[in-house]
């Protein structure tokens, strides 16, 4: 947990100290935005402000660390839990978040859906307002995300299959603005209990039979809402459960990768080492990131409290990721407590600001209309008086 060997080497040559410290410490700092933003969208919901609200808190440092390896011409096709991976990859902003939390139908303000699904549903254009392609290989891509949890894998799988035809159909090399020769992945996430699903297997299965650059990514946090692991996965690890189709040589198959969620420096290690790998040979993995914390539960809709035992609330306290994230930047003498109180500030206050601006500009419209209701309204009282 204390080496930093590794991060400091996923751009070109090895960063120095004060860039890997400002590198460190503004995944920090994304990181307890996003928490910030879960604590206060719950809040936003039970006082009546939103709906519904389901968060990616628990899942932050994972996040980060994924999306430093996210590249133009990447697609994602995940689920609702990604909002720090949205925040950190820079294709969704904390007030777009809570206009989307808000359901803000006016245009722009929710770019994602128009106020029309769900929060952490996001989505990224395709073509432009003409039918035409954009130039998808020099951004960032998000497949726009669907409520059916494991439907999101069948469309990983295909985008992930584009990126192996343009690799190796010599027609499409001349598309130059869709693929750079097929070196595209395709990040998909999806939570534990998810992968009893008959999509998971089926893609898991396709993926690993025609190799095609699919990066699956598996937050394991132990339940399936209220429903233990040991309950609907065999051996209780789906990492166990899909040993057989690791990829060994003159086979096909996939390879499997196994992860903490709480440790900053193993992941970004791994994922670094295994997506490259992805990149270059298009063999898929599985990266199960266990020891997921959920400190809000699952969703607004209910309490962990009433299924989890004091036990394992306590363990999730300890082993949250954030703190153990913070305690390995001051074991390594990256950042002081104070250093890090004082991001964490910051983080809290920008998150109220960008609520604030999301929860008056859902408002404007309305506030228009009543006014002009008003106005309709006195001016018909005046006429009566003459």
């Amino acid at each position: 947990m204390n080496s930093i060997s590794g991060l400091a080497a996923h751009d070109e040559g090895k960063l120095s100290f004060d860039r890997f410290r400002e590198e460190v410490l503004n995944d920090y700092r994304t990181a307890c935005i996003s928490r910030e933003v879960s604590l206060l969208g719950r809040k936003e919901v039970l006082t009546g402000k939103a709906k519904f609200g389901i968060f990616g808190d628990g899942k932050e440092v994972a996040q980060v660390a994924m999306a430093k390896f996210f590249k133009t011409g990447d697609y994602r096709s995940g689920y609702y839990r990604d909002q720090t991976f949205a925040f950190a990859s820079g294709f969704a902003t904390v007030q777009q978040f809570f206009a989307q939390l808000f359901a803000d139908p006016t245009e722009g303000n929710d770019p994602f859906s128009g106020g029309r699904q769900m929060v952490s549903h996001f989505a990224t254009k395709f073509v432009d307002e003409n039918g035409n392609w954009l130039d998808l290989a020099n951004r960032k891509n998000v497949s726009s995300d669907i409520a059916p949890t494991a439907g999101q894998m069948v469309r990983g799988l295909g985008l992930a299959f584009a990126s192996k035809c343009f690799r190796e159909i010599p027609v499409l090399h001349q598309f130059e603005e869709l693929s750079h020769n097929g070196n595209e992945i395709c990040f998909c996430t999806i939570g534990d209990a998810s992968t009893s699903e008959g999509h998971f297997w089926e893609t898991i299965n396709a993926a690993g039979v025609i190799q095609v650059p699919l990066a699956v990514f598996v937050y394991d946090n132990g339940y399936g809402i209220s429903v233990p692991k040991s309950h609907q996965t065999t051996k209780d690890s789906i990492s166990v459960a899909l040993k057989g189709l690791q990829k060994k040589e003159n086979t096909n198959g996939i390879n499997i990768y196994r992860v903490k969620a709480w440790d900053y420096a193993g992941m970004c290690e791994v994922f670094e080492e295994g997506l490259q790998k992805i990149r270059d040979t298009h063999v898929p993995a599985v990266f199960h990131i266990e020891e997921v914390t959920q400190p809000q539960g699952h969703s607004t809709s209910g309490s962990h409290e009433r299924y989890k035992s004091p036990e394992r609330l306590e363990w999730e306290r300890e082993w949250d990721c954030i703190k153990k994230m913070r305690e390995w930047i001051t074991a390594n003498n990256i950042a002081t407590e104070a250093e890090l109180d004082a991001l964490q500030e910051d983080g809290k206050e920008f998150v109220r600001t960008e609520k604030n601006k999301a929860w008056e500009a859902d408002l404007a419209p309305i506030k228009q209309q009543v006014n002009k209701a008003c106005s309709l309204i006195d001016s018909i009282e005046l006429k009566d008086c003459e």
